[in-house]
C-alpha cells in the first residue's frame, strides 16, 4: 500500500472521529488528528482532493445558520453607518481646514524669514538702527 493511500485512510479515518466528536472541522484539525504533517492534503492527489471536498462539505453542515436580522438591529446598524459617516466628513473637513491652515503658517514664517533678512540688510548698511521695533507703551 502506497503512503498517500496510508495516509488518505488515516485522514479519512480522522475525519469520521471528529464528525462523531461534534469537534470543529477543518483541514489543519483532520491533519493533527491523522499524524500528517501540516498542509498534507494540498498534495495534488484524487483522494486526497475527495477528503478536502468532504471536509469542506461537513463544515457546510455544521455552521450554525445566520440569524435573521429584525427590524430593530437593522435600524441599530443604520444609524450607526449613518453617524460614522457623519464623522467621516466632519473628519475629512478638518483635515482640510488643517491642511490650509498649515500651508498659511508655512507662508507666514516664509515671509518672516525674509523680513528679518532684510532688516538685518538695512542695519548692515546704516539704514536703519537695530531697536527698530520699539514699542511706546506710555502715552
Amino acid at each position: 500500500m502506497k503512503s498517500t493511500e496510508r495516509s488518505a485512510i488515516a485522514a479519512e479515518k480522522a475525519l469520521l472521529e471528529l464528525i462523531s466528536e461534534g469537534a470543529k472541522v477543518s483541514q489543519h484539525a483532520v491533519e493533527k488528528r491523522a499524524g500528517l504533517a501540516n498542509g498534507a492534503l494540498n498534495y495534488n492527489h484524487s483522494r486526497y482532493k475527495e477528503i478536502k471536498g468532504r471536509i469542506a462539505k461537513s463544515k457546510e453542515i455544521n455552521s450554525p445558520a445566520l440569524e435573521v436580522e429584525s427590524k430593530e438591529s437593522k435600524e441599530q446598524i443604520r444609524k450607526e453607518r449613518d453617524l460614522k459617516n457623519k464623522y467621516r466628513k466632519q473628519r475629512d473637513e478638518l483635515r482640510d481646514l488643517l491642511r490650509i491652515s498649515e500651508g498659511e503658517r508655512l507662508e507666514l514664517v516664509y515671509q518672516l524669514y525674509h523680513i528679518q533678512k532684510y532688516l538685518e540688510h538695512l542695519e548692515r548698511h546704516g539704514v536703519v538702527d537695530k531697536n527698530v521695533l520699539e514699542f511706546n507703551l506710555k502715552k
